[in-house]
């Protein structure tokens, strides 16, 4: 799809006559009926498996020779592996004039991201290698620099796969990185995802991704995955951050009717109600019981409202 139509439609959604929701549907649909010419197709998944392979065949070597290797010769290949893969990156997308391309559904933008999230990963092993002395933190470093090249690989060629990696990466940098460095529990280490949870929730509402759909969803895993931890502390209270990232999703939902926020939302507080009634009582059967009543309520007043609405679109 070409980048001024992506464009051309998002202007309607920042002058309120689509919304969110209607914007990924509307792209969905244009892509969808786009005609890609047959040798293209094959091209692209040749090319991922071509990557794939060269991948494999790069690890392979480095695993057949590693233990034979110096720490500085290990650094230095995996150093060089990651330059291959970023420059690889960049040849694909057609040279620096095109990166920070605002379009993630060319042919050339998935490969591109794909190497980047692979440099990523390489980069993560040449930290980790050069710091692995025996330190408890080398691996706090190992997934903060992961990190740190994820976000300059998006940043650089943003990307649905670019967006994966940086939730992948920062869902494990920084529990890791207070667990290892401060030693902390899984009180702060809970507070930490769910930190960053809400930095993606803000990130994602000012559109700051390619797909907001996909950012959304990956705070509401985060942000939920935080909220268990806290709750795999005992903590009383613990249920409250769930109702938190609940009452988020809720709020953004009414902004920007996104199908995930109101998913994120229903799911919160599923993980909500558990959490409170398991803390009141010891009873599996009181928790089950709880749950079905509580959300066939909210399913019945919520069906009787929209039965009722004249306008069943909104």
């Amino acid at each position: 799809m070409a980048t001024h139509q992506r464009l051309a439609v998002r202007k309607l959604v920042e002058q309120g006559v689509l919304t969110e929701a209607q914007f990924e549907a509307v792209m969905g649909a244009l892509a969808a009926h786009e005609p890609r010419p047959r040798g293209k197709i094959l091209a692209e998944i040749a090319a991922y498996i071509g990557a794939g392979l060269v991948f494999c065949g790069i690890a392979l070597v480095i695993g057949a020779s590693w233990d034979d290797l110096a720490r500085g010769a290990q650094v230095a290949l995996l150093i060089a592996v990651s330059v291959g893969l970023v420059l690889g990156a960049i040849a694909v997308v057609g040279g620096p004039s095109k990166l920070f391309d605002r379009d993630p559904h060319g042919s050339r933008i998935r490969l591109a991201g794909a190497l980047l999230a692979l440099a990523a990963g390489s980069v993560t092993g040449a930290v980790g290698t050069a710091l692995d002395d025996g330190s408890a933190d080398a691996g706090s470093w190992a997934a903060l620099a992961g990190l740190v090249a994820a976000v300059l690989g998006y940043i650089a060629i943003p990307s649905v796969i670019g967006m994966l990696a940086c939730g992948i990466f920062s869902a494990s940098a920084i529990p890791v990185a207070l667990d290892e460095m401060f030693g902390v529990g899984d009180l702060w280490v809970g507070l930490g995802m769910l930190v960053v949870g809400g930095i993606w929730f803000a990130l994602s509402r000012i559109g700051a991704f390619v797909e907001t759909w996909l950012g959304y969803a990956i705070a509401v895993g985060i942000a939920l995955v935080g909220a268990i931890v806290v709750d795999s502390d005992h903590r009383p209270w613990a249920f409250l951050l769930s109702v938190l990232v609940a009452a988020v999703c809720f709020v953004l939902f009414a902004q920007q009717r996104s199908t995930v926020l109101v998913i994120g939302g229903g799911l919160a507080v599923a993980l909500a109600t558990g959490q409170a009634v398991t803390q009141w009582t010891d009873s599996v059967l009181a928790v089950a019981v709880a749950v079905l009543v509580i959300g066939a309520v909210a399913l019945g007043v919520g069906s009787y409202v929209l039965t009722r609405s004249p306008k069943p679109s909104d």
